[in-house]
């Protein structure tokens, strides 16, 4: 579990407040997705990526939008089928404190407070380019693009 460590976690939280933190995280997102499902702008254009628009080629967030909109109609193979790692993505950082704070709790229980050991910055940071990477190819080909 000393793998999700991030630097934003540094003593062990206590699996309460992690456990609040993520429900906090999943209620500010479903008030979110379910405003915007229910929110008609009217004469709003067609895209709201600026990139998209101007150049025509999706960033990778896009579809972010639209997977909020179908979260809010309760329609996850949309939000799936709008942006995979928008949705995955937001299921990560909204319990990724609770997780947090279980595995913290866990390796307490089992008599080890754990050495501090963290992910190594250049690690995290191939990740989160994967996912940029992964996402920017998902919309190429979502768009027909590629």
């Amino acid at each position: 579990m000393a793998l999700l460590a991030v630097d934003s976690v540094r003593s062990s939280p206590s699996p309460r407040s992690g456990l609040r933190s993520s429900a906090a995280r999943f209620a500010f997102g479903a008030i979110g997705a379910l405003t915007l499902a229910h929110l008609t702008i009217p004469g709003r254009p067609a895209t709201v990526c600026p990139l998209r628009a101007f150049t025509g080629i999706p960033c990778p967030i896009c579809g972010g939008t639209t997977a909020a909109v179908r979260i809010g109609h309760a329609d996850v193979v949309g939000a799936l089928r709008a942006n995979p790692f928008v949705v995955v993505g937001a299921l990560v950082v909204a319990t990724l404190p609770a997780v947090a704070a279980l595995g913290h709790a866990r390796l307490r229980v089992l008599g080890w407070a754990g050495d501090g050991r963290r992910l190594p910055r250049r690690a995290l940071l191939t990740v989160a380019a994967l996912v940029v990477v992964g996402s920017e190819v998902w919309q190429l080909f979502r768009f027909g693009i590629v």
